[in-house]
């Protein structure tokens, strides 16, 4: 080798080792992001971000990755195939002593959900759930008068709980109680932002009013909230379990009259948040939705989640309107998901097009 091709050789490795940016921007090769948790069989994770990497020109797949051990987590990260991925139950607080650094965000709530391999090989670790959540509150919530004082209830100390908590705070909520059963984890955690922490929901009775209730508790805990503070105050409520679709709470704050943010409403956000930091582009918003909504809710689905998300004729909001143009359909959802069929098996067709010319 030439002395000049050496020091070109030794200029690269060194840009290599430096270059932080993701690797799904840089690399050649298509690369194998992943949904890690447990369980994980039913994510419709893949059913966003298949699409925002096809649709956004990158030739990466997304899968689900079900594993108990964080340690077998980092090990297919740290994998020459693997691109990063998404970080949900139980691993979003386990992961962080590996991940080489964090973002502000990330941080900050002390969990992630986020994991961006970068191209000199480090792990950085994000958290876009508090996105997921602050957008679907705002805009879902009524508009409220410069200088309101809100109050929220967070239910929940976990790390989907750090998030709703930091995203509360951005919003400028006035005061925020944590409730949990273990005491010691809400104290905890409201010592970080300067919020209450309640042990008993019966302590809630005396407040004044209640804008925002958001439960992060597992969907299968069948957790409800006291029925009166909802009749009373019908605060905005967000659920982020999406397994099953209406959980307890979410029935029961729908039979209150109550806005509600569905899990799959948050998943989405947060989702379309992920694929603009892996391509580098915004998310196809309006692609991402009609492919969960037909994976999801037509009738002849056969998604493992399918027949979670009933009642399937009443397909979420927030998702419908991501779908401009389509006023005049809305209203018919039924139909609306056979148009959406023929769209997702269009964004199907040109995935798989497009894997193999690879």
């Amino acid at each position: 080798m030439s002395i000049a091709a050496s020091r070109a050789a030794r200029l690269a490795n060194i840009v290599q080792a430096t270059d932080d940016r993701p690797i799904s921007l840089t690399s050649s090769k298509k690369l194998t992001f992943y949904i890690f948790g447990h369980p994980v069989t039913m994510s419709p994770s893949p059913d966003i971000h298949n699409v925002g990497f096809a649709s956004n020109g990158f030739p990466h797949v997304y899968e689900r990755c079900d594993r108990e051990d964080v340690a077998d987590v980092i090990r297919t990260i740290r994998s020459e195939a693997c691109g990063g991925g998404s970080v949900t139950i139980p691993h979003k607080e386990s992961v962080l002593p590996f991940m080489d650094e964090l973002t502000e965000a990330a941080k900050q709530i002390g969990a992630v959900n986020t994991v961006i391999k970068l191209s000199n090989c480090r792990l950085r670790g994000d958290n876009t759930d508090w996105l997921g959540i602050k957008n679907q509150l705002e805009a879902k919530a009524p508009r409220f008068p410069a200088g309101t004082p809100l109050i929220a209830v967070i239910c929940g100390a976990g790390g989907t709980a750090k998030a709703a908590a930091f995203a509360l705070k951005k919003m400028g909520v006035s005061r925020v109680l944590i409730f949990n059963r273990t005491l010691e984890r809400a104290e905890r955690l409201a010592a970080e932002y300067g919020f209450e922490a309640v042990g008993e929901l019966g302590a809630l009775d005396a407040l004044p009013r209640l804008d925002f209730v958001v439960d992060t508790l597992p969907g299968a805990t069948e957790f409800v909230f006291p029925l009166p503070l909802l009749e009373r105050f019908r605060p905005t409520c967000l659920e982020a379990a999406y397994i099953p679709r209406q959980t307890a709470f979410v029935r029961q704050a729908l039979a209150a009259a109550c806005p509600v943010v569905e899990g799959i409403e948050m998943l989405f956000e947060q989702g379309c948040a992920q694929c603009s930091i892996w391509t580098g582009r915004d998310a196809p918003r309006a692609a991402i939705a009609a492919n969960l909504l037909t994976q999801l809710f037509s009738d002849n689905s056969a998604h493992p989640a399918a027949p979670k998300m009933e009642p399937r004729d009443a397909p979420p909001e927030a998702l419908l309107r991501e779908l401009k143009g389509t006023a005049s359909v809305m209203s018919q959802p039924r139909t609306l998901l056979l148009l959406l069929a023929v769209t997702a098996v269009a964004v199907h067709v040109a995935l798989v097009m497009r894997r193999s010319n690879n």
